[in-house]
């Protein structure tokens, strides 16, 4: 019998056929564990991990020594500058401890609105009289006047 579970592949006197039957029942479990072999060899290191939660936040720690005392610092006003209007106001700082200068620019603000005119003055004293002006120029002829009455007729002494 030649079918699927025969071996046709093998020596031409050595032919045979089989047929498989039921799987068996589990055998008995094998004797006790050997002992563990040696450590093998240390493998290469993983890929770092992702980061884990911060840890909740420690006791606060005692207080420590008294520092010793600063110098005072001795601060002087450098230059104070008109910046443009819309510009930035700055400050800086310049020199050394304890000595340091303060110099700043402040912008200039823009023109306010005019103010209302305030009342007149009180008239000041009369000043004195200046010197009489040089004569003007002659003036133009004026019309003729109308004739006047006649005058009274005089004596005749020959």
């Amino acid at each position: 019998m030649f079918g699927e579970s025969c071996n046709n592949n093998a020596h031409p006197r050595c032919r045979f056929c089989y047929v498989q039957g039921p799987t068996g029942p589990t055998g008995p479990a094998g004797g006790p564990t050997g002992s563990t072999g040696p450590t093998g060899p240390t493998g290469p290191t993983g890929a770092t991990g992702m980061t884990g939660p911060t840890g909740p936040t420690g006791p606060t720690g005692s207080t420590g020594a008294t520092g010793m005392t600063g110098a005072t610092p001795n601060l002087t006003i450098g230059t104070v500058t008109t910046g443009a209007p819309g510009s930035t106001a700055t400050a800086s700082i310049t020199g050394t401890a304890p000595n340091f200068v303060l110099s700043l620019s402040i912008p200039q603000g823009p023109t306010g609105p005019t103010g209302v005119s305030g009342p007149t003055g009180v008239s000041g004293a009369t000043g004195i009289t200046g010197p009489t002006g040089a004569t003007g120029a002659t003036g133009p002829t004026g019309p003729t006047g109308a004739t006047g009455p006649t005058g009274p007729t005089g004596s005749s002494d020959s």
